[in-house]
């Protein structure tokens, strides 16, 4: 049985080191000189209690070279200051518009209510729907508009820099990327027609306006909780072009401040890596855990040749994600048992038919 099991770790470690060669050596990084932007942008801002945030943002997007914008931000009942910081940048800058978020409806999780509100208002012939803690840099929305004119696409979502301060934010925000960029080849998400090759980042996604007024896709994922991986899901049913791409310091994130935060963030969506299967992520879990075990026990040579071939994908993944190298490699077990705690705590959701988040009771599916 042990040799059966260490046959099946290495071919599956094998699989994930060949993704994330594709990934090192084919992804598509943010582009340089891009196209002529030559298009009105809507930036669209849905913020729930973001005090801490919506200035940097906003301030964010005024340093833009790109000015061709209107950008919209719907204050989702917040219960802090936001309400305040929008006010005085409306006053202070035109091209700023706020309004305060319907109640939310049955059946609606509130980013997408927040989402589908802030397109109707929107005129623009891009429309880029931005959290409030995400931060952009020198010229990339006119980068941004010009490569979508360059692909024809119809959505481009980016995989931030993330920012990580605290150690909580280095034991498991780099999780993320570790699971994306070893089981999704992010070349097919472009040139791959399937719809299982699709990955968004709801932080970050630019549409072609006509294409997203057509679709209405907030409304179509109205009660989902990973409303981005859906979307790109329901346009490349439709046959429409789309591209992910990983940021770098023109784009970037503190999603969370600390351990707990992080963990209940990621419980989220966590499962849905695995194209909600439980199923597959059992075996990914089981195999990342006990892999190298079992071939330790089979065959120390192959062991040692496993146990490099793991580590140079935690380096190639840190090297595209922009993280630190050598501190990833020695959190590995802290981070792994992160990943596990998240899987956990999912579960625990996905049994009780619900999650809580920002203060509000997300039905489950």
């Amino acid at each position: 049985m042990i040799p059966v099991l260490a046959y099946i770790a290495m071919g599956f470690l094998g699989t994930r080191a060949l993704v994330v060669l594709v990934n090192f050596l084919f992804h598509h990084r943010l582009p340089n000189p891009g196209g002529k932007a030559e298009k009105t942008l809507s930036i669209l801002i849905p913020a729930r209690n973001e005090e801490k945030n919506i200035g940097r943002i906003l301030d964010c997007i005024l340093n833009q070279d790109y000015k061709d914008i209107e950008v919209w931000v719907c204050n989702d009942h917040s219960t802090d200051g936001t309400q305040a910081i929008l006010e005085e940048y409306s006053k202070a800058h035109p091209e700023i518009s706020w309004f305060q978020g319907q109640e939310l409806p049955p059946g609606w999780t509130g980013k997408n209510f927040a989402c589908h509100q802030l397109a109707k208002r929107a005129n623009g012939h891009a429309l880029l729907f931005v959290d409030a803690d995400m931060e952009i840099h020198e010229d990339l929305l006119a980068k941004m508009l010009g490569f979508m004119k360059k692909r024809n696409l119809a959505l481009l979502s980016i995989f931030p820099k993330q920012l990580l301060v605290s150690r909580g934010e280095q034991a498991t925000v780099p999780v993320m990327n570790w699971i994306l960029l070893s089981l999704l080849p992010l070349p097919m998400v472009t040139y791959g027609l399937r719809s299982s090759f699709s990955a968004a980042n709801g932080q970050f996604m630019m549409f072609r306006a006509n294409v997203y007024h057509k679709l209405q896709p907030h409304s179509i994922v109205r009660s989902s909780a990973v409303e981005d991986i859906e979307i790109m899901t329901l346009l490349k049913k439709g046959h429409y072009r789309c591209a992910t791409l990983l940021g770098d310091h023109r784009v970037q994130c503190r999603m969370y401040h600390n351990y707990s935060e992080a963990i209940a963030g990621f419980s989220k969506n966590v499962l849905h890596f695995f194209s909600g299967s439980l199923p597959w992520a059992l075996f990914y879990i089981f195999f990342t855990t006990f892999g190298l075990m079992l071939i330790a026990v089979w065959s120390l040579p192959f062991f040692l040749a496993a146990l490099s071939v793991a580590l140079t994908c935690r380096v190639l993944i840190s090297l595209m994600s922009r993280q630190h190298v050598f501190r990833n490699l020695a959190m590995v077990p802290l981070q792994h048992f992160s990943f596990l705690w998240m899987v956990e705590k999912s579960l625990v959701q996905k049994s009780r038919g619900s999650l809580s988040w920002k203060g509000r009771e997300i039905p489950l599916k």
